[in-house]
């Protein structure tokens, strides 16, 4: 590894699932929601400047350095302002469950205790627990994974027709 680039094995998205990195959704409270997510691995980030210095330089799409493209070009919030934003809207009276949804994963990937963000949120633990189970994919994939939370192949001999598929993945909550 590069000393230019040796940075990159102390980032807190080490190991993270890379799709939280790039919103699905384009504006909006999801967009918020899913912007306010990535941006809250970056606020913990040791590495986060040169990760920025980076991202200035060959990184036009998605959250780098804490920053949104229109971020990195000179527009729109700053992250701590969005960020707060997102937890706000979530814990005000008369959130919607999206909201508080999407203000406890903020929280818990964060690093705050699934209790506080249960209380906060005015939801219950069990729900809090969920939300940290989703907010685990996408931030504790093993390291060099590439994508370990998705089904795995199917290897038994009762199925030899489908070997190498993937299984059908069931519904989660």
């Amino acid at each position: 590894m590069s000393v230019e680039r040796e940075w990159r094995s102390r980032a807190a998205c080490r190991g993270v699932d890379g799709e939280i990195f790039f919103p699905t959704a384009t504006e909006g409270p999801t967009y918020e929601a899913q912007v306010a997510v990535a941006k809250a691995v970056c606020l913990r980030c040791p590495v986060r400047a040169e990760c920025l210095d980076e991202a200035l330089v060959r990184i036009p799409y998605g959250i780098a350095g804490g920053l949104t493209p229109e971020e990195r070009r000179g527009r729109g919030r700053p992250v701590a302002q969005e960020t707060t934003a997102v937890v706000e809207a979530g814990l005000r009276a008369g959130a919607h469950r999206g909201e508080r949804e999407a203000a406890g994963r903020v929280l818990l990937t964060a690093g705050r205790p699934v209790g506080e963000v249960a209380r906060q949120c005015g939801v219950t633990e069990r729900t809090a627990t969920r939300w940290a189970a989703r907010a685990q994919l996408a931030t504790s994939a093993a390291e060099g994974s590439t994508g370990g939370h998705r089904a795995p192949l199917l290897t038994s001999h009762t199925h030899s027709t489908q070997a190498g598929t993937r299984t059908q993945e069931g519904h989660r909550s």
